[in-house]
Parts: C-alpha cells; structure tokens; sequence
C-alpha cells in the first residue's frame, strides 16, 4: 500500500493511478473478449427461424456494446502508457533533484 499524505491520498497519486488503470485495463479486456465469446455463440448457436426480431435486436446491441468496451480498452492503454511516461520522468527529475541536494 502506498504512503498517505494528510487527507487519505496516496503519497505518489501518478503511480497509483497506473496501478488502478492497468487494472482496469485488464478488467475491460476480459469484458471485450467475454462479450464477444457471447455474441459469437449467440450469432452461430441459434437457427435463423429463432432468430427473431427481439433476438436480432439484442445481438446488435450487445456488439455496440462490445465495440465501445474494446474502445475504451485501446484508449485506456494509451492512458496507461502515458502514466507509465510520467512515472518514470517523475523519477528521473527526483533523482536529479536528490543528486543536486546531496
């Protein structure tokens, strides 16, 4: 667990918010590939006289959805990877500043 400041906040807020992004990041992943195992079982699975119009409906959005998720996980990488930046610029100029104050 990261050091508190006063108020509850993590001491090094960037870096806890990679940790929490990759998390989600992964979450979303599982999410997009689980949705598209059930769409793919759905679309394959029901015969076209079973496949009525509610059905039909229901599978359209259920890719909407999936697409949006899968979205969200490409740009929540691009997040991701932008922290890990910061992150690791943060440290660089603190070992400069310790470098400087030693």
């Amino acid at each position: 667990m990261s050091p508190k400041i006063p108020g509850g906040r993590p001491a090094r807020p960037i870096e806890d918010a990679t940790r929490r992004t990759e998390q989600v990041q992964k979450d979303l992943a599982v999410s997009s590939a689980d949705l598209h195992l059930t769409n793919t079982i759905l679309t394959h699975s029901l015969p076209d006289p079973l496949k009525k119009v509610e059905v039909r409906k229901a599978l359209e959005q259920n890719v909407a959805v999936e697409e949006k998720v899968a979205e969200a996980a490409e740009e929540l990488a691009e997040v991701t990877e932008l922290l890990h930046e910061e992150v690791a610029q943060r440290r660089h100029l603190e070992r400069q500043l310790h470098q400087r104050g030693a």
